[in-house]
């Protein structure tokens, strides 16, 4: 499928170390985790997928490392400790590089980043919506932007594919116009051998409903789960969890935020399911690791 490029006229209508970092290993054999000793960013692994939910407060970054290429889903707030943490979690791999960067929606505490991150690494890909706001951190981002000759811009749209190293990637929202720029975020489900995460934004229950009418329950399963919206009430609608079926929810929010994320009626509605939490406030950052064997 041809990348589908926008541009900007077109949308615009110190390190610091980890208080912890939770690994999950998925295999073909089953689940397990363990907290690694020291608590540092684990090492790459030839024949493995590694997803590491980066504990940036109550904001959103996700780095996604397959073999020798690299996704970064979100660029956390508007926060110079935060930003600092992400771009040197990232440079402890060696990384100079970023195959794609996915801004999944331009609220601040999801590009908050972005300039910073492309001044510090090469970027070849972004992929957004087609979602503006008038607002500076989203004007600095298109400036960003456009400083990048070379940058290959796409437009996220339903079923459009790449590959992070062997991890194939299937954008699967946003489906329709949302007036609201969280149900308008980028979902992206990443699949490795016979497992599967599903990195959903701030999808809320618009999108979520939107994605459940237009996709099979073996479109939307997957085996982890990136809580929509910070766990907010307003996303993991039952419809939703009915096709995803996950086993592990991640949550990525902050210590005593103002919002009350993650919401009690989430948490009580991934008990119900039978689906276990992980949460950055609770536990730092959380990696991923899926095995091919």
């Amino acid at each position: 499928m041809a990348k589908k490029k926008i541009t900007k006229k077109k949308i615009k209508t110190a390190y610091k170390v980890l208080s912890a970092i939770i690994v999950l290993v998925i295999a073909v054999v089953g689940y397990f985790f363990f907290k690694p000793e020291p608590e540092e960013p684990p090492e790459i692994t030839e024949g493995e997928l590694q997803v590491h939910v980066i504990d940036v407060g109550q904001a959103d970054s996700i780095l996604v490392l397959s073999e020798d290429e690299v996704m970064l889903v979100d660029t956390g707030d508007l926060d110079d400790d935060y930003t600092e943490k992400i771009i040197n979690y990232i440079k402890s791999f060696g990384i100079d590089t970023i195959d794609y960067l996915v801004l999944t929606h331009p609220d601040s505490d999801h590009i908050g980043g972005a300039p910073e991150i492309f001044e510090e690494f090469i970027i070849k890909n972004c992929i957004m919506p087609d979602f503006a706001k008038t607002t500076k951190i989203y004007e600095n981002t298109l400036d960003a932007i456009e400083a990048e000759e070379d940058l290959n811009l796409i437009e996220a749209v339903p079923d459009y594919r790449f590959e992070v190293g062997e991890a194939k990637c299937r954008v699967l929202a946003p489906i329709e116009e949302y007036e609201d720029a969280n149900d308008a975020s980028v979902v992206i489900k990443l699949v490795f051998g016979e497992r599967s995460v599903l990195l959903t934004g701030d999808a809320e229950k618009d999108s979520e409903a939107d994605m459940v009418k237009r996709y099979s329950e073996s479109d939307l399963k997957a085996d982890v789960l990136k809580s929509g919206h910070h766990g907010s009430r307003t996303s993991s609608s039952p419809a939703l969890l009915d096709k995803v079926d996950p086993d592990y929810a991640i949550i990525s929010c902050g210590e005593g935020n103002s919002y009350g994320h993650p919401h009690e009626e989430t948490i009580e509605r991934y008990a119900e399911y039978g689906i276990e939490v992980y949460r950055t406030d609770l536990v730092g950052t959380v990696v991923v690791k899926i095995k091919d064997n």
